[in-house]
């Protein structure tokens, strides 16, 4: 039988390459599945900042309105 670098006419470093391409690409496959939970959790947590921070606007006739309405019309 013969061997798989004779075979198919790939030298070593092909076969290097190949490896350090799946590699990297399971390694960015897990920080991205790492990293997703945390962002999340940010723009929950940003989001929760911005509606504490919510002004309250007065109208022209006198009335108070809140601007909430205002933040999830975006």
């Amino acid at each position: 039988m013969k061997d798989k670098l004779v075979k198919t006419g790939h030298k070593k470093p092909y076969y290097r390459f190949i490896t350090t391409m799946r590699a990297l690409g399971f390694s960015l496959l897990a920080v991205i599945a790492l990293a997703s939970p945390v962002l999340i959790a940010v723009d929950i947590s940003s989001r929760e900042i911005a509606a504490e921070e919510v002004v309250e606007v007065v109208s022209e006739d006198g009335s108070e309105e809140s601007s909430a309405s205002l933040l999830y019309a975006f």
